[in-house]
């Protein structure tokens, strides 16, 4: 059995039933552009939305405990990579392991 005989076995004897739509006449004959980022905020401002629907809002960091000098801390903290990067370059310059370098940044905090 051919693969060509196979089909035809599925759909009833032949694929003659199957052709293409005509284009109708309401069709525009070229293709549809897409459209720009400013266009698209303009719609959305016409109709209401806005680009950013939710607003990065920041917290202050509170901790309810007090640790002690001596013993560190395990913490986890979420930052950019930019600013991460910032650091290291930092601590580098200064010659400074990271809990030196954020010591040294905490330091530099209480002046402001």
């Amino acid at each position: 059995m051919s693969m060509e005989s196979a089909f035809k076995d599925l759909a009833g004897g032949g694929f003659d039933d199957f052709v293409l739509k005509p284009k109708s006449q309401g069709e525009a004959s070229t293709p549809a552009t897409k459209p720009s980022s400013v266009q698209l905020e303009r719609l959305a401002d016409v109709h209401g939305f806005s680009q950013n629907n939710s607003p990065i809002q920041r917290k202050a960091l509170r901790s309810g405990r007090v640790a002690s000098r001596e013993r560190p801390q395990p913490m986890s903290l979420r930052i950019r990579v930019e600013d991460w990067n910032k650091f290291s370059a930092f601590c580098e310059r200064n010659n400074y392991s990271v809990a030196e370098g954020f010591a040294a940044l905490a330091e530099l905090t209480e002046s402001l």
